[in-house]
């Protein structure tokens, strides 16, 4: 039986996203003023994220608002 192409889960652009512009648990936790474990546990579960993270990601990891905007698939 031939094997199927899972898809990805919902919110993996995103995700792809963050970690390719290098951000992780201690980069984001600065960024979203939260700890550490609370910013790794928001790149593991990205659909957690809130309008306010959303903009912080925006204005202080310099990602524009458009590519963010694009990554935000279900």
């Amino acid at each position: 039986m031939p094997r199927l192409k899972q898809t990805d889960p919902p919110f993996w652009d995103l995700r792809r996203l963050l970690l390719g512009y290098e951000l992780t648990g201690y980069s984001l936790g600065d960024i979203l003023g939260t700890s550490h474990v609370t910013a790794r546990r928001r790149i593991d579960h990205p659909e957690e994220l809130t309008l306010r993270e959303l903009s912080l990601i925006c204005r202080r990891a310099h990602i524009p608002a458009d590519v963010l905007r694009d990554a935000i698939k279900f």
